[in-house]
């Protein structure tokens, strides 16, 4: 059964709805999941969130006559409307979807109603009365609130303008081709003779012993010989870091002067456990892929360089508006 939010002493919370309701709130929930998964995507989370605060911030510097506006001063009376409690319940929820919230409002019961009309007003004087104290002086958490934002503002504002052209975005991934190399990857089996057990000179010489009887035995007849290796017996599409941290760099080095093959066995290699007999059946060299391939990836790397340093332009133009004093005693 699927949980549902609602309301208990103006608190959302999940409950599991009667079957009859589930039914009816399921495409609306499920609508809402949707919406928060892309929410969660890494691009789009800050521009989002930066397009909600700068509605906020323009409500805040432009008054509309929706008294439910929050107040910027304590004058006027507190009213409370359908607008307000909407917003007062999707900020308590941290979820924003105005059509599934007005269906609560709307089926509410009058004692759930009128709990959250009074935890509404609640904060709403709470805040007011804030204000007439002049609490958020010096306060510095309210001071890095207001300066992030100033920076969501900043960086929706200038993720409108980045734009890339091919030439541009040739021009990058060419630029940082290293960066979108794809390691190469090695797909074997290994079987495994412990150096432990007799020492390295004999688990070379059990190896070299046993390499001739394997001839016509598969990949999937590793595990019958050798000693107990302390991670994988089969390795499939494994990148060279992973390979070289369970191994050793010689043993991988090995690995690249071999030729993949279904039916020969390879070794010994040594590692820094002992030596391996190996059927190598893969080897994928390093590649990098073409444009065409991962266009979307370079894009948003694009993207976000672009973003950085609009950023970065947008806020020393801010800084450059205002007289600084540095008023410090020298060093002594």
């Amino acid at each position: 059964m699927i949980n549902y939010l609602r309301i208990s002493k103006g608190v959302l919370s999940l409950f599991t709805p009667s079957a009859p309701l589930a039914k009816l709130l399921s495409p609306i929930f499920l609508k809402l999941k949707d919406m928060l998964r892309l929410l969660r995507q890494p691009l789009l989370h800050f521009l989002v969130i930066g397009a909600v605060l700068f509605v906020i911030n323009g409500n805040q510097s432009h008054p509309s006559s929706n008294a439910s506006s929050l107040a910027t001063d304590n004058q006027g009376p507190i009213v409370v409307d359908r607008a307000g409690l909407l917003d007062y319940m999707q900020y308590q929820a941290k979820a924003f979807a105005t059509d599934v919230f007005n269906q609560r409002l709307d089926t509410m019961s009058e004692a759930e109603r009128q709990t959250l009309i009074a935890d509404y007003v609640r904060e709403q004087a709470l805040y007011r009365e804030a204000l007439r104290l002049k609490l958020e002086k010096g306060d510095y958490i309210i001071k890095q609130r207001l300066v992030q934002k100033v920076e969501f503002l900043i960086e929706n504002t200038a993720a409108d303008t980045i734009n890339a052209s091919e030439a541009e975005l040739n021009s990058f991934y060419q630029q940082r081709l290293s960066d979108y190399k794809v390691d190469p990857v090695y797909s074997f089996t290994h079987i495994f003779f412990d150096a432990e057990q007799g020492g390295l000179d004999s688990a070379r010489a059990r190896a070299e012993r046993l390499l001739p009887k394997l001839a016509g035995k598969k990949f999937t007849d590793a595990s019958q010989f050798g000693d107990r290796f302390p991670f994988l017996q089969n390795y499939i599409e494994r990148t060279r870091d992973f390979v070289i941290n369970n191994f050793s760099a010689s043993f991988v080095e090995a690995l690249d002067s071999s030729a993949p093959s279904t039916t020969r066995w390879y070794g010994p290699f040594a590692s820094r456990y002992g030596y391996h007999l190996v059927m190598l059946t893969q080897r994928t060299p390093e590649t990098t892929p073409p444009l065409e391939q991962i266009r979307a990836r370079v894009l948003d790397d694009f993207r976000y360089e672009a973003l950085a340093r609009k950023r970065q332009a947008a806020e020393t133009a801010v800084i450059a508006g205002y007289d600084v004093q540095i008023k410090l005693e020298p060093k002594p």
